[in-house]
């Protein structure tokens, strides 16, 4: 166990000391390699872009918001606090 953990330790110092050559003796492992921390990398950009573009635009109410709202505001000025609060508690 011990040899082999040695003799990986030694096979990645020399894969970093002579990139270029890796390359050449690994090309398709070296495309795959870059191919994925280039999806990881876009994933990261694009989950930070749009979320920071859900931020600042807020959606619009649907049309069932919109009525809720305006029942609301009706009971609002018919209701006591107390009672518009039992109303909202039981309709959320």
């Amino acid at each position: 166990m011990v040899a082999q953990t040695n003799r990986m330790n030694e096979q990645f110092r020399e894969a970093i000391e002579r990139p270029a050559e890796m390359v050449k003796e690994y090309p398709l492992a070296s495309m795959l390699l870059m191919f994925g921390m280039g999806l990881g990398v876009g994933v990261i950009v694009s989950q930070t872009v749009c979320s920071s573009l859900l931020e600042m635009s807020e959606p619009d109410p649907s049309m069932t918001e919109k009525l809720r709202r305006q029942v609301y505001d009706a009971l609002g000025h018919v209701l006591t606090p107390s009672m518009l609060r039992q109303v909202q508690h039981y309709t959320s």
